[in-house]
């Protein structure tokens, strides 16, 4: 969830810290310019401990916490159960413990960043908000949606039983950030989780279309591109000491948005009606999708390289 969907774009400016705080999280740290050099692993490490006993101070947030976790890995388990039907044993296998290994980092990840659960202005929520549970599926799921893309023809004879629980996936980032703006429920973790968990569900579905048949090889480099692109430039910015602040931008709203609908259409067509992939509108789609993801990748470029300039002169 997030107040707005969209690409993370770099900025000068320092992230805002709450009232009274007195540790920073991880991505406080990050984007305030903590972690520089060799200061990087004890900053880090310090900064999870904290997020990690803070989150245990909250027994409300937290149990709100388990509970979305929970029903998040229902959903994930009935569509593996599905899937166990339908794909080779081995397969099978290598979706689960993919799966597993990404729930559980991105649980944990979650867990140290409740404190991060309150509004812009630094004020605390009490618990743990709808929007951000939508998120949260939507971040810890989304390899779930890259072996149902690759294994669509096996799965086609149980579409509706593992379609709609994808469609879930993927249509959270539509529901978030509606319920958040209109419900008053816009949180710094939100702020940082819905760019995060767009352009993860984003990489999977492409990587699954891709590998499968389904999507143009050129668009699908483009998405795994963007995400590749996006975390190297953050992670240089944060190994120089800079401050990064996530923020959105037109272009990669624009971005997502195309994406959010295009790829489940091929999907879809995938994994219930095939007679569609001879429809004009959807085999030509892809150049408009293209040239708004490679819009979006050229945005952030530049943002990126204006970014080392205006480090460079503040350091001179």
């Amino acid at each position: 969830m997030t107040e707005v969907a969209g690409e993370g774009r770099f900025s000068g400016r320092p992230a805002a810290a709450p009232a009274g705080a007195t540790a920073a999280s991880p991505v406080e740290l990050a984007e305030g310019g903590g972690l520089r050099g060799v200061r990087f692993w004890p900053a880090m490490g310090a900064a999870v401990r904290h997020g990690w006993r803070s989150a245990g101070t909250e027994r409300r947030r937290r149990a709100g916490f388990c509970g979305w976790t929970l029903l998040g890995a229902l959903v994930g388990a009935w569509i593996l159960g599905v899937m166990q039907r339908r794909v080779p044993a081995a397969e099978w296998a290598a979706a689960v413990g993919v799966e597993a290994a990404w729930f559980l980092a991105f649980v944990f990840v979650g867990y140290v960043h409740l404190g991060l659960v309150r509004r812009p202005d630094g004020t605390p929520y009490r618990g743990f908000l709808v929007p951000n549970g939508l998120t949260l599926h939507r971040l810890t799921l989304c390899p779930l949606v890259f072996f149902a893309a690759l294994h669509a023809d096996a799965l086609r004879a149980e579409a509706d039983l593992v379609l709609w629980p994808l469609v879930y996936v993927v249509a959270s980032d539509l529901l978030d950030g509606q319920i958040a703006r209109f419900g008053g429920m816009r949180s710094e973790w939100g702020r940082l989780a819905d760019p995060l968990a767009d352009v993860c569900v984003a990489t999977w579905f492409a990587a699954g279309l891709w590998i499968g048949g389904w999507l143009a090889p050129w668009l699908g480099f483009l998405i795994v591109f963007r995400f590749v692109g996006a975390l190297s430039g953050v992670f240089l910015v944060w190994g120089r000491g800079g401050r990064l602040r996530v923020a959105p931008t037109w272009p990669g709203r624009a971005a997502n948005v195309a994406v959010e609908f295009y790829f489940p259409a091929l999907f879809a067509a995938a994994i219930r009606w095939p007679s569609w992939f001879a429809m004009g509108w959807l085999r030509h789609l892809h150049w408009v999708v293209g040239a708004l993801v490679s819009a979006s990748i050229l945005y952030s470029f530049g943002l990126f390289l204006r970014s080392l300039r205006g480090e460079r002169v503040a350091g001179g």
